[in-house]
């Protein structure tokens, strides 16, 4: 048996807190260290887990040999520069969402992480998702579902817990960035991973009229194959979380609530091939067991990449064509106009491989 990863967790608030414990319950991983300027925050975090160095210092962390995964998760706008001080450092990595602010950067740490042979992974927990992914699969029987043609993600919550998320120097801007690139990744990837070719969006400052960003977007994307993706995000939602999806497709429906029930909703004129009798009309299949929002998935899955050279379930190149869209949705949302998307732009290609993930759609 090989020895377990050693993992080093880079950001000691709540989501460092997620990814530690998923991790720190892997047979074949070992947390070893915390980094956090917080030294309170790194302390009180490693003593959950008895981990055994606690530090300030990145380069501290990329310079010890324990350490073959790094898991970032400071604000946003650390993201980039971390992520690449990790990967010339010879480590592994996984980033919290965003990877990156802008395409531009993204692209450089995919190019960083295929010239040097690293696994790079991105915070894409959500369609990691075992109902999101029997979504998917029952969307994908086109002999019961038909041909998609549209596409709805809502992902809302009362706003932020950290105060930084408010902070543009930190956050990189606001709802858009942070619940946009979960809704418009969940909804190309429901539909195929499917190249949108316009977006048009509005959004709007509805607790903090003054505030310094928004707080509420609905985005429509328009794919090339003419179907329609609605994304609906907001931090002004009163009553908490809600995380939802549905596709229509020419014969059928499917979609799934995240937190409520433990099925998926499907509907279909013909008939699915891989549900339990009664298999036409609608179907609530309450016994497909659910863990929740797939942090353990995608966790488990980036473990695997490393130690097993097992393909990524989500290819990192899925964060750059995210990106791309949002970029057009902020544009949208400035100026009333729908955005086209070019194919290649500033004439930046994709990387034709990514360490440990499959190739963009």
């Amino acid at each position: 048996m090989s020895a377990p990863l050693g993992v080093a967790v880079v950001g000691a608030g709540f989501m460092g807190g997620v990814h530690a414990e998923v991790l720190a319950a892997h047979p074949r991983a070992q947390l070893v260290a915390v980094c956090d300027l917080d030294q309170r925050a790194a302390q009180e975090l490693a003593g959950r887990f008895a981990v055994p160095t606690v530090t300030d210092d990145l380069d501290r962390v990329l310079a010890d040999d324990r350490v073959g995964l790094v898991v970032v998760t400071t604000p946003n706008a650390l993201h980039a520069d971390q992520a690449a001080r990790a990967l010339r450092a010879g480590r592994h990595v996984l980033v919290e969402k965003p990877l990156a602010l802008t395409p531009d950067e993204i692209h450089g740490l995919l190019r960083l992480a295929t010239e040097r042979g690293l696994v790079l992974a991105h915070g894409s927990n959500f369609v990691q998702s075992p109902k999101f992914r029997r979504v998917r699969e029952l969307v994908a029987d086109a002999e019961a579902f038909g041909t998609p043609h549209l596409a709805r993600v809502v992902v809302r919550n009362a706003g932020p817990d950290s105060g930084w998320c408010l902070d543009p120097a930190l956050a990189g801007g606001g709802v858009l960035l942070d619940l946009g690139c979960h809704a418009v990744e969940i909804c190309r990837w429901l539909l195929g991973g499917a190249e949108v070719r316009a977006v048009t969006a509005r959004s709007q400052r509805v607790r903090r009229p003054d505030g310094p960003v928004e707080d509420q977007a609905v985005l429509l994307l328009e794919f090339a194959d003419g179907a329609l993706g609605q994304c609906d995000i907001s931090w002004a939602c009163p009553g908490g979380e809600e995380i939802t999806t549905e596709v229509l497709g020419t014969t059928g429906r499917a979609g799934a609530d995240l937190w409520t029930g433990m099925g998926v909703d499907a509907f279909s004129e013909r008939g699915f091939a891989s549900v339990w009798e009664p298999n036409k009309g609608w179907v609530r299949p309450e016994w497909e067991w659910v863990r929740a929002s797939g942090y353990v998935h995608q966790d488990h899955a980036v473990v695997e990449a490393v130690l097993d050279s097992v393909p990524l379930p989500h290819s990192p190149a899925e964060a750059w064509v995210s990106s791309r869209i949002l970029a057009a949705a902020e544009e949208s949302a400035a100026t009333g106009r729908t955005v086209e998307l070019t194919s290649t732009p500033n004439g930046l290609p994709l990387p034709d491989a990514v360490p440990g993930g499959d190739r963009v759609h």
